[in-house]
């Protein structure tokens, strides 16, 4: 058994232990101190919190996307229908199915229009949220997180990264000049320049012609409604469908039935705006077509008009189309003088 003495030895050797202990655990937390400090709780609140909000972003894309598919799957199956009522026998019957159905395809593209128009807005939005999330993982990362914590933000980083290299953005085309000094390399380089940039422009010119498509097709729908509407009320047998009457105060009123109560009537079918719009693309092609047209298809973009949209639409490709051109010409030359260049040395 040891002897009182060597108890208080004992003891004396651990209190010094334990001393030291808390000496340095308190030295690490000075400033200056060798040891990284915890990252700050509020910088990993600002990521948190930002992370959640791009889900939500995610989230109302991907439900708007889903509504969209099923709005213009059912717009493809009413026109289908429109056709196959075209091509029957004309008759009274006939004639106001035909005028019912082109009415129902209307409603339903003015609904494809207005999900198409909030799924843009909601894309926006959820660029703009991812590039929000991004910021704070950088300034996470700046303050120094654990090694998990670090992986973890890293690879996060990367998927963000790669989902807003694919955002639209404004097309800059590189300088259009020839330096005649360049060697064979240096032509190579701008070679591939010009064709990542008619890669892009491609890309444009295939989604304005496709938007001026469906614009024509709506534009031409409408113009069909509003045919069918003037048939039916020529041929319609009821005389009296459009007569006033007096009301309890004195004051006309059309009778039941006429056309004026719809608002949804031939004659005044409901104006879609724009199915399947790109009201990105002033933005993207500032750059890349003249100002006079980017200005006529912002304009027509307002009016609500499928006719005048699908001008400004075609406008905007052919603008396109011509620059494309003037690219690949452009390329080819470039490519032609580094294989001179090659061959002579």
């Amino acid at each position: 058994m040891p002897t009182a003495s060597q108890w208080v030895l004992v003891m004396a050797k651990w209190w010094l232990v334990l001393t030291v202990a808390m000496g340095s655990a308190i030295a690490s937390a000075q400033p200056g101190s060798s040891v990284p400090p915890s990252v700050p709780s509020q910088a990993v609140a600002g990521t948190e919190s930002a992370e959640i909000a791009a889900k939500v972003a995610e989230r109302r894309v991907a439900q708007l996307a889903a509504q969209q598919d099923v709005i213009a799957k059912r717009w493809q199956d009413e026109l289908e229908a429109v056709d196959r009522l075209k091509k029957q026998r004309a008759s009274w019957r006939r004639d106001r199915e035909l005028r019912d159905s082109l009415s129902t395809s209307l409603d339903t593209a003015n609904r494809l229009s207005a999900t198409t128009k909030d799924l843009e807005v909601a894309r926006a939005r959820l660029v703009n949220a991812r590039r929000s999330y991004l910021t704070a993982i950088e300034d996470e990362l700046g303050a120094g997180p654990v090694p998990l914590r670090r992986t973890a933000l890293e690879r996060a980083k990367r998927a963000l990264a790669s989902q807003l290299s694919s955002a639209p953005h404004r097309i800059v085309l590189p300088d259009l000049g020839v330096d005649l000094l360049a060697d064979p390399e240096e032509l190579d380089q701008r070679a591939a320049e010009l064709r990542a940039s008619e890669d892009e422009l491609s890309r444009e010119a295939i989604g304005l012609a496709a938007q001026a498509q469906v614009l024509e097709h709506l534009a031409q729908l409408r113009k069909q409604h509003e045919r069918a509407g003037d048939l039916v009320n020529r041929d319609d047998d009821q005389p009296h469908r459009n007569t006033p009457r007096k009301t309890t105060d004195g004051t006309d009123e059309v009778a039941a039935g006429s056309w004026g109560d719809n608002p949804h009537s031939p004659s005044s079918p409901p104006g879609p705006s724009l199915p399947g719009g790109e009201n990105y693309v002033p933005i993207v092609l500032a750059d890349v077509i003249d100002a006079s047209t980017i200005s006529t298809f912002a304009a027509a973009e307002r009016s609500g008009d499928p006719a005048q949209r699908a001008v400004a639409a075609r406008a905007a490709h052919d603008a396109v189309a011509r620059r494309i051109d003037q690219v690949r010409r452009l390329r080819g030359d470039i490519e032609l003088r580094a294989k001179k260049l090659r061959a002579a040395h």
